[in-house]
């Protein structure tokens, strides 16, 4: 069989420590599912007949085993466990409540979060050999329950004295220096390092900084110069302009007029045609 129970969180609070259990799809979800598994528990921890069951129909929790989610029963295995460590106070019961499909939330009382935390898994265990058919070893619950007992006790346990150091080297005779001819230098380290007597005299302080000038104002600046305007440059004359034409030549003089109208008819009116 796969793994009954996957815890899948555990959370230690002031009081109680709670664990999010989930029972594996392959793994029978209530103990009338697997009697025989059931019947294996109640043989090696026949105490569980005796504890006190709040959450069911009766008060017993003998009464209710034999038909209970896994779970409940994770919770009062882990219970008796604590019990007989002795060390968990007046542990007597717990609370599983269903917080989904196959998933369950087992609050216990928290005495010491290391013990509470080792009994939930060593009870995962238990169960774990009873539903997949028992065998050899079985579990021992006495040796388990001093198991646990022995895990707080060696956290409780002072840690070892540190050893003691060497002594410094400034204290060590010459003749014990690591090396061959090393000089010991720890007189003149120390002298580095004696109070200033009184008839020394007294360190000179630095003489105070001299005051800043002040500013000279800028003078103003002088109104720039008004460029005059340029002349425009002549147009170019390109190079291979044609020449210009030859100016025309000046007409000859006519000759005088031939006197034609010797008879002075030149200003008589003529006959115009009518038509």
């Amino acid at each position: 069989m796969a793994q009954l129970f996957d815890i899948s969180k555990v959370t230690v609070g002031p009081r109680n420590l709670e664990a999010v259990v989930s029972v594996s799809p392959s793994a029978p979800l209530m103990t009338s599912e697997d009697p025989e598994g059931t019947e294996l528990v109640l043989g090696i921890m026949p105490g569980l007949a005796d504890h006190m069951c709040l959450g069911d129909a009766s008060s017993s929790f003998g009464e209710v085993v034999a038909d209970t989610e896994l779970a409940h029963l994770l919770e009062h295995v882990t219970v008796e466990l604590l019990a007989q460590t002795d060390a968990a106070g007046d542990v007597t019961s717990g609370q599983t409540v269903e917080i989904g499909e196959r998933t369950y939330e087992i609050t216990l009382a928290c005495p010491d979060d290391v013990l509470v935390a080792g009994a939930l898994s060593s009870a995962a265990w238990i169960l774990q050999w009873a539903y997949s058919g028992g065998g050899e070893p079985e579990p021992d619950v006495e040796a388990i329950a001093s198991g646990l007992v022995s895990l707080v006790e060696s956290l409780d346990e002072p840690l070892d004295e540190a050893p003691e150091q060497d002594a410094p080297l400034d204290e060590a005779p010459l003749d014990e220096a690591p090396y061959e001819g090393e000089t010991m230098v720890s007189e003149f380290v120390d002298a580095a390092y004696e109070p200033i007597l009184e008839d020394e005299p007294e360190p000179v302080s630095a003489p105070e900084p001299a005051p800043e000038p002040e500013p000279v104002p800028a003078p103003a600046p002088e109104p720039e110069d008004v460029a005059e305007p340029e002349e425009a440059p002549e147009p170019a004359v390109p190079a291979d302009d044609p020449e210009p034409a030859p100016a025309d030549p000046e007409p000859a003089e006519e000759p005088d007029p031939v006197d034609d109208d010797p008879w002075g008819m030149k200003d008589v009116p003529r006959p115009h045609l009518v038509r």
